[in-house]
């Protein structure tokens, strides 16, 4: 089988990006600073999706559309799920946990949810932008160019985990499960957030749908972990965060997740939407 040469070129700019990424990442724990005690390696963590996205685009004269573009006309539907999805999936998830004795919740007002969660947005924003230029803005598209299936998100979710190793215990500290039994399915739910986050890129070809429902997401979340004062609004019960864990990894979230996954790329195939390069600009 002979491997075109436009073929081999992308194959080479996705593992520079994802070396990029990950040396990039990797600095993080050398430099100092953690998800609890942040510091200059955190940020160079946290930046290391967009660096790389733009040292691609920019130093390597990558010309991949980044999707700075709004593109609203058309796509009020995709904005709205992606203002929609977390809040909603992540209310299912707190309300089944509750009703399965897997999580508990404290009692406060919604001033005080607003009050804990105000500081959050800002910092959740901010980092899924950088997130999302390198994930959606840059490496969604570029792995359409060889793939436009499955595979495609596979490859677009795995390296979009690997970026989290560094800190992956860290940044999963309310629970007590085992990086064992937690890894595996923490891939797993990143590879179908990659399907959703991809399928919603590929419909608006616009990157921020994807920085609105990740900043928004982990506003949520962090909220109800981190909570006010130190004391969280929520918590999971030992030895069944697997279950009740509104992080990408839960049982609950990975199969709530899963159904949109398969509603969205299903709807793709049947009308046999093109996931090409240009659908991306």
């Amino acid at each position: 089988m002979v491997i075109k040469r436009e073929t081999k070129t992308t194959v080479r700019q996705i593992i520079i990006f994802a070396a990029l990424v990950n040396v990039l990442g990797w600095l993080g724990p050398v430099l100092g600073g953690s998800p609890t005690e942040p510091g200059l390696g955190l940020l160079v963590w946290g930046v290391a999706p967009i660096v790389s996205a733009l040292i691609m685009r920019f130093v390597l004269r990558d010309k991949v559309s980044l999707g700075f573009g709004l593109k609203l006309r058309g796509n009020g539907r995709y904005y709205l799920l992606s203002l929609l999805f977390y809040p909603v999936i992540i209310l299912l998830v707190l309300v089944l946990g509750l009703l399965l004795g897997a999580s508990t919740i404290s009692s406060f007002t919604g001033a005080e949810f607003m009050v804990a969660l105000m500081p959050i947005a800002i910092t959740s924003f901010i980092f899924g932008f950088f997130e999302e230029v390198g994930w959606r803005g840059y490496l969604a598209p570029k792995v359409a160019e060889i793939h436009t299936g499955l595979l495609g998100h596979t490859i677009v979710g795995l390296i979009w985990a690997s970026w989290h190793f560094p800190y992956l215990r860290e940044l999963w500290g309310h629970t007590s499960e085992g990086m064992t039994t937690l890894l595996p399915r923490f891939i797993l739910g990143t590879i179908i957030a990659a399907i959703v986050y991809g399928e919603i890129r590929m419909r608006t070809r616009s990157v921020w749908p994807a920085v609105l429902m990740h900043g928004i997401g982990n506003t949520v979340a962090n909220t109800l972990l981190a909570g006010t004062d130190g004391a969280a609004l929520m918590t999971l019960v030992p030895g069944k965060e697997w279950l009740s864990s509104f992080g990408i990894e839960g049982v609950i979230m990975i199969a709530l997740s899963g159904l949109l996954a398969a509603v969205l790329y299903r709807k793709r195939h049947n009308l046999k939407l093109a996931l090409t390069h240009p659908t991306y600009s």
